[in-house]
This record gives C-alpha cells, structure tokens and sequence, in this order.
C-alpha cells in the first residue's frame, strides 16, 4: 500500500497546505495517567488503547505529506511552507515521548520504535539535503531504499502494537 493510499484512510480530509479541516475536530481519546515504573516491574505483553496508537499513525502519516511537500518545494521559496519538525519535535515525537513516561515506554517495543523513528528522521533529513543540493539521483536512491524501508518499519510498529 503505497502513501497516497494511506492517506486515503484518514478519518477526515486534510489539505495539501497543512490546515485542519473545516468543522469539529475529531474526538481523541483522553490520556490516563502515568503508571509508575519500577526496578521489579515486569514487562508484560504491549497493550495500549487502539484509538491512541491510531493517533500514532496518523501523526507519521502526516508527517510524510508534509514531507512530501518540502521534497518538492524550492527552499529558497519555502517560506509560505509549514515547517519541518525534527524526530523530537514531530507529533509522533511527542507521543514517544509522553508514552515513555508510561509503563509502556521501557518495553522493548518502544524501545525499537524509537530508534527506528530517529533513523527515519535522519534518512528524510538527508534525502532533503540531497534533494536541494540538487542531487536528485542520490534522493531519489535513498528514498526508494532505505527510507521507504524505515517509513514502513515504523508504521508496521505503531500496527503491531495497536493489535496488541
């Protein structure tokens, strides 16, 4: 299933220009408190709440259009584009980061998730450095291996884990 696909799927229409949709948002599921994780605590089976992993998702799949978008845009008339956020400062760098305050958060599948997303990052940093150094082969090559690979792997992840 390729991205366009994906994005397909999304619960509400998002436009290419990064603003949020006409009309109510949609409704997110409230975030319960903090476990306490400590030295004798046993790593269990992952569960999380579907609907928060599914936020998950979307956050990477928006993340990717608006990559997308900075692929294909000049930067020196990328002004009037919305900002790219690093693997912390994204969305889904958010949730890693709350969820590591979780129980969750030392399992080992978190754990690989999250050096996968900072690996996905830095593929997508570099395809972008390529791509505006005007060395379109070597972005083209790299998007096409190693960070398809990594957008994959991160986002069969965050399913793996919303199966539970």
């Amino acid at each position: 299933m390729n991205l366009q696909q994906l994005l397909a799927r999304l619960p509400w229409p998002r436009s290419r220009t990064g603003q949020q949709p006409k009309g109510p948002a949609p409704a997110r599921a409230p975030v319960p408190a903090p476990e306490p994780v400590g030295v004798d605590t046993v790593i269990s089976p992952l569960k999380l709440d579907r609907l928060d992993v599914q936020t998950a998702i979307i956050h990477h799949l928006e993340w990717c259009m608006l990559f997308n978008e900075h692929l294909s845009v000049d930067p020196a008339h990328a002004s009037h584009t919305t900002p790219l956020p690093d693997a912390h400062q994204s969305a889904l760098g958010h949730w890693l980061a709350k969820m590591r305050l979780r129980a969750a958060g030392g399992h080992p599948q978190f754990i690989e998730l999250k050096k996968e997303h900072l690996r996905f990052h830095k593929l997508a940093r570099q395809a972008l450095d390529h791509a505006h150094n005007q060395r379109m082969d070597l972005a083209s090559t790299l998007l096409n291996t190693e960070f398809e690979r990594s957008r994959a792997r991160v986002l069969d992840m965050l399913r793996g884990m919303q199966k539970g």
